[in-house]
This record gives C-alpha cells, structure tokens and sequence, in this order.
C-alpha cells in the first residue's frame, strides 16, 4: 500500500517527477536580421563574449518547473520531520476526494472494508533530496486493531511481504524493495506512519522523528 513511488504521485491523480539538479539546455533564439559576412567572421571583442561561450553559459542553466504541491492536511504535515537524512524536507498532504482521486487499489480497499469515507481520509508526506521519506495515512474513527489488521491483510493480498522488528525505538513492519531500499511502518490510533530508507541505521533517524 505504501511504496517509495507514492511520494511521486500525490498531486490532482497527475504523476509529480521531482528534478534534482537537472536541465536541458537552451536553445538559441536567432536574431532578427543577418549578420553580416564581415560580422562573421570578425573575431569576438573582449567586451562580448563569443556566440560559442554565451552558448555554453545558457547550456549551464537547469531548465524545469517544480510543481505545486497540495497542502489539505497541516495538522498532520506538522508532525512530519523537517528535515529527512541531512537534506531539507518537501511536504505535501491529500485528504477527502482528492486523496481517493489518487489513491492505489490497496488504499481504496482498506477503506472500503473497514466502512469509510473519503471524507475520513487524510493522508501527508514528506520527501527531501537524500531520498528518505516519511508519512502518515490517518482514517479518523478507525480503532488500531482494526486499522492494522485491515491494512496487513490488504497489503498481503498486493503481495508485500513484511517482517517485524524494533528500529528508532519502535516496533515496526519492514517490507525489503531491494536496490530501492526498505519501507518501515507502524500503528498508532487511527493512523498507519511510515518512513522510507535504505537502510535500518538511515531509518532509525526518521522514525525516532516521528510521533507515537
């Protein structure tokens, strides 16, 4: 139910690809007129630099939008870290209709069995460039007993596989994604917390971050 992917496809049901340091380069825009034969091929002055270098300064430049993120759930951003494995924290949260637009199968079952609404949803996350996550999927109303069988059950039908374990001082389910690294999560009330890392020691910060 929770995978590393989430944290890329959160905003309006649209596929979010954060770029982190990346660019295209610029394509020149030709002036209006010729230059002349003689312009050609005088050589650049000192006081402007060649065709060649303001080229190469414009190739220098990233060239991309950073999307705006959705923000319907605060209160829960809130208890997100603000910061994830060294790197500054990205924050974005869903809640009602526009989490169900969005949400995987295994979201929209759990919900289905345990007699909720979208409207009892909310769902933030919290993502930095380090590539560490962290989140917290809330059904208000929902006892924890139910809310964590409910959810193992559904996410042992999706085929993930979880052990138990105790990392950052919390009993936690850990699902192995191989080279992507792991998914840690817990339960606690009416809510599923969960962080990403690539490894026990790397998690461990997160989770000591989190609430419960």
């Amino acid at each position: 139910m929770f995978r590393r992917t989430t944290v890329a496809s959160v905003a309006s049901g649209a596929l979010i690809v954060v770029l982190w340091g990346c660019g295209a380069a610029a394509t020149p825009i030709p002036s209006a007129a010729a230059p002349s034969q003689a312009a050609q091929s005088a050589p650049p002055s000192a006081a402007e630099p060649s065709t060649a270098a303001s080229t190469e300064a414009s190739q220098a430049q990233p060239s991309f939008a950073v999307p705006s993120l959705p923000s319907e759930a605060k209160d829960l951003e809130a208890l997100l870290p603000n910061s994830l494995c060294g790197a500054a924290a990205t924050k974005t949260s869903l809640s009602g209709t526009s989490f169900a637009a969005t949400a995987q199968p295994e979201f929209k079952a759990a919900l289905s069995a345990l007699g909720k609404q979208p409207s009892d949803v909310a769902f933030a996350i919290a993502f930095s460039a380090s590539g560490c996550g962290a989140g917290i999927f809330r059904i208000a109303g929902v006892d924890q007993a139910t809310l964590q069988q409910t959810f193992l059950a559904e996410q042992q039908k999706s085929g993930t596989t979880y052990t138990q374990g105790s990392v950052g001082g919390k009993n936690v389910y850990i699902a192995d994604e191989g080279s992507t690294g792991k998914q840690y999560l817990y339960f606690t009330g009416d809510a599923v917390i969960f962080a990403s890392a690539k490894d026990d020691a790397t998690a461990a910060t997160i989770l000591q971050a989190l609430p419960g």
